[in-house]
């Protein structure tokens, strides 16, 4: 590694600081509006290994926040995943990236996870939420998680901001944080003839539509993950369990509790490995996704695979 380059992070966190960022085996599930900016906020830290996974291509309506990507990768549907590596090698050509453009709930996603130090959430659904923090947890795996909150301010000032959470496997998670509904992840995780069923006999939880998304707050929020990251890995201080940001009220404030003490994530799952069965939520194949890269310019290199 040419630690002239990192000069100036070096003056913060020292060479040893540095060398335990760039070990560290990273992944990425979700390259949307925060996950890109994770992405390019890992590569300039100097992150050597990255996997990243997204199963969707981008549309118009992500150009308003998907760092990368431009109005060709829209109109030629560019796998997300394409357009992070993209972006990645242009930072630093000697990242290696493994770019997965599968669902997650796929056997080679779970794997790929598996063979990671550390875990970036940025998902916008609760079903996704439940199966990165058991597989995190029952592998010791730790999963930072990233979310924004947009709503009407007029109803709930609240709702304009967004959280990180640091779940340290046996420490805090997600349900410690009160940060997944258990019945919108599984019902999430049905499938559609579940749901279909379940709808006709009067069981849902509403229509699922689009939510807002702004690049400022997503990149405040995407730095405020990476910053936990870099505090965990160097040792400046140790991650807090939770920050959240009010942008109504533009401060960044902090969770200080502890775990659930009759969490059954922190207090029975971690550790439990293949005892966890987690590859039970691996049930969508390769194939039913949109996996086969376009042969365009920003298509997905599949040699780092």
């Amino acid at each position: 590694m040419n630690m002239s380059r990192w000069d100036r992070q070096i003056r913060a966190f020292g060479e040893e600081g540095q060398r335990r960022i760039a070990s560290t085996r990273v992944g990425v599930v979700g390259v949307g509006g925060i996950g890109s900016q994770i992405i390019q906020s890992l590569g300039y830290l100097g992150v050597e290994v990255i996997t990243i996974l997204d199963h969707d291509h981008v549309d118009i309506t992500n150009l308003n926040r998907l760092v990368g990507a431009g109005p060709a990768d829209a109109e030629q549907r560019v796998l997300k995943v394409a357009v992070a590596q993209r972006l990645l090698r242009q930072i630093n050509p000697s990242i290696k990236v493994h770019a997965l453009p599968y669902n997650l709930r796929t056997r080679q996603s779970i794997e790929a996870l598996l063979a990671c130090d550390i875990i970036f959430g940025c998902v916008d659904r609760d079903g996704p939420r439940l199966i990165l923090t058991e597989v995190a947890a029952a592998y010791e795996i730790t999963l930072i998680d990233a979310a924004t909150e947009l709503g009407d301010p007029a109803k709930d000032p609240e709702a304009f901001g967004g959280r990180a959470v640091v779940a340290r496997p046996g420490h805090f998670c997600l349900f410690c944080a009160n940060q997944i509904d258990a019945d919108l992840a599984k019902w999430e995780l049905l499938s559609p003839s579940e749901k279909e069923s379940r709808a006709a006999h009067g069981y849902g939880l509403g229509p699922e539509v689009p939510a807002p998304s702004v690049i400022s707050l997503n990149g405040i929020v995407a730095n405020l993950a990476v910053t936990e990251f870099v505090m965990l890995r160097t040792g400046l201080r140790e991650p807090n369990r939770m920050v959240t940001y009010k942008g109504m009220r533009g401060v960044v404030t902090r969770t200080t509790d502890d775990h659930r003490p009759d969490c059954y994530v922190c207090g029975y799952l971690v550790g439990q490995r293949e005892r966890a069965n987690v590859f039970r939520y691996a049930n969508v194949e390769p194939g039913d996704t949109p996996s086969s890269p376009r042969t365009v310019p920003g298509s997905l290199d599949t040699r780092e695979i």
